[in-house]
């Protein structure tokens, strides 16, 4: 024990060095670079065990050694109160997301008071409905009941070509590209179906345990799934309009 101890000594001893009095008078004018911070209203999952190891490994996965964008939130004693988010990629459909949400839909912490901020996600634009009194060949692609179910029209030939691009590209990225981290309600992204394919989809819901309850919007039925089954969707796959009609008796 004794020689680890010198030999720690000799390592520290190694590496530092006194400052000569006039670099030590010009280094004074500069004020300390590095700023304590945390995440504003953020408190562990478990109050009585504190932060776990978990919780730390999931915040330096998310944000690991890229920038990010920081939102200063307030000060509290001998901390900054901040929120950081993701910066956007290149598409203007990848919405920046809350690091702090992202901690809260992980179950590695939680909000202890509400909170206001975050950006409207976009969302698909709404089907083209056929002119009324017109008719049409169609197709029943999801039925909830008689008073709520969902057709394609069969001159559509889109959903096909869509069908076959949305797998050549989701099937050519590796699991880490265009991940979603934390899914807003209201998103519109890429969700990994039951028959292993790849299908434009909505988050609808959290229904907690880092799962997440889509509709695909191609077809009209839901799903809850994991958030490891979620990607970002690219622009082209984002212009097109939802496909189905939704026929609802009110």
């Amino acid at each position: 024990e004794e020689g680890t101890a010198k030999s720690l000594l000799n390592n520290v001893n190694d590496n530092l060095r006194k400052v000569e009095e006039a670099v030590n008078v010009e280094l004074s004018c500069f004020a300390p670079q590095a700023v304590r911070c945390s995440l504003k209203d953020l408190v562990p999952y478990n109050l009585t065990e504190g932060w776990s190891e978990e919780a730390k490994a999931e915040f330096c996965s998310v944000v690991g050694c890229a920038a990010v964008e920081m939102r200063p939130l307030g000060q509290d004693r001998d901390s900054l109160l901040v929120d950081l988010r993701k910066a956007p990629m290149e598409q203007s459909t990848d919405v920046p997301f809350s690091v702090r949400e992202y901690l809260v839909f992980v179950e590695v912490a939680r909000f202890y008071s509400p909170v206001t901020l975050g950006r409207r996600p976009l969302m698909y634009y709404p089907p083209v409905y056929p002119e009324a009194s017109k008719e049409l060949d169609a197709v029943v692609c999801h039925i909830n009941n008689l008073s709520d179910f969902y057709i394609q029209l069969v001159d559509n030939m889109e959903s096909l070509l869509l069908s076959a691009k949305l797998q050549d590209c989701y099937n050519a990225l590796s699991e880490d590209k265009r991940r979603v981290y934390c899914p807003v309600i209201g998103q519109a992204c890429v969700a990994r179906f039951e028959d292993e394919l790849w299908y434009r989809a909505q988050v609808i819901g959290h229904p907690g345990g880092r799962k997440v309850e889509v509709r695909y919007v191609d077809f009209g039925n839901k799903q809850i799934l994991s958030v490891s089954d979620l990607r970002k969707i690219k622009d082209e796959f984002f212009a097109l309009p939802a496909m189905v009609r939704a026929h609802q008796n009110t």
